[in-house]
């Protein structure tokens, strides 16, 4: 599984998106995260190429409870999980 997330470095998120990306590898730990610089204000956030989350589409940044519950949803379940 991977995680994307793209944010704006001009902005100063990128200390959020480093968090974002320091609980998901902390809470899953197959799961590969991709830091993105990009530009205009965006912090978007993808699963398997999926946006899950876009501060443009809700005004707000995401909370990391929101992003762990996506990826676990997502995610597939590990031998002897049910």
């Amino acid at each position: 599984m991977r995680v994307r997330i793209v944010y704006c470095r001009r902005c100063g998120y990128q200390d959020r998106a480093l968090e974002l990306a320091r609980d998901i590898i902390t809470f899953f730990d197959d799961v590969a995260v991709e830091l993105v610089p990009g530009d205009n204000g965006v912090f978007d956030v993808f699963v398997n190429d999926e946006l899950v989350h876009s501060r443009f589409q809700t005004r707000r940044f995401p909370d990391s409870e929101e992003i762990l519950s996506e990826v676990g949803r997502r995610r597939a379940p590990l031998r002897g999980d049910k």
